[in-house]
């Protein structure tokens, strides 16, 4: 059981995952669309790669997603939005503002996603339109075949993320995104490996 700064060097394996359980304690997250008008935030400060099938997802969602946001049309139709990178990825494209296309400024002043928007508008979860590194954040998950989950290392210079003196349990916003991608027996299993 992992229940203090003292053994925190332990990882936990559920579904073939490695999981950095030192540095999903090391923070607290809350997501408030709100601060995120005057200050950098995650949709403008990173460049999204996703995969084919995420792009083909995200392509489907335009019409949708146009309806908050124009910096995805044009005239003729939709821009493309996507640009190829070296790994056979693509980049979502951003604006002049450096910020991500799919991202707008909501009535209320709260810098949204589009493609999140347009996925509640349908009832669909957003993970299933979004691609997978929005969906996670601040988690990350890397390095497959041997995939790791732990925390994005810049996640603590935004205002929705606040680092953590004492590391002896998840954050309850961090559990709710574990449980939102990965499900309820995932997190189940992580708090009972961890001393919840």
């Amino acid at each position: 059981m992992l229940n203090s700064s003292k053994n925190i060097s332990q990882w936990v394996v559920i579904n073939g995952i490695r999981v950095d359980v030192p540095t999903l304690m090391s923070i607290r997250h809350c997501c408030r669309p709100a601060v995120c008008k005057e200050t950098p935030n995650c949709c403008s400060c990173f460049q999204i790669h996703v995969n084919e099938k995420e792009l083909e997802t995200i392509v489907g969602f335009l019409p949708l997603a146009e309806k908050y946001t124009s910096a995805i049309g044009n005239e003729k139709g939709y821009d493309n939005v996507f640009e190829e990178a070296e790994d056979g990825c693509f980049i979502i494209d951003a604006d002049e503002n450096e910020r991500c296309v799919f991202a707008y400024t909501s009535e209320d002043e709260e810098t949204l996603c589009s493609l999140h928007s347009a996925a509640i508008s349908l009832g669909l979860p957003p993970m299933d339109v979004k691609p997978k590194c929005c969906s996670l954040w601040p988690l990350a998950l890397t390095g497959a075949p041997d995939p790791v989950l732990s925390i994005n290392a810049l996640s603590a210079t935004f205002p929705c993320n606040r680092k953590k003196a004492v590391l002896e349990r998840i954050d309850k916003g961090i559990q709710e995104m574990i449980r939102i991608y990965f499900g309820d027996s995932f997190l189940s299993e992580l708090l009972s490996k961890t001393g919840g």
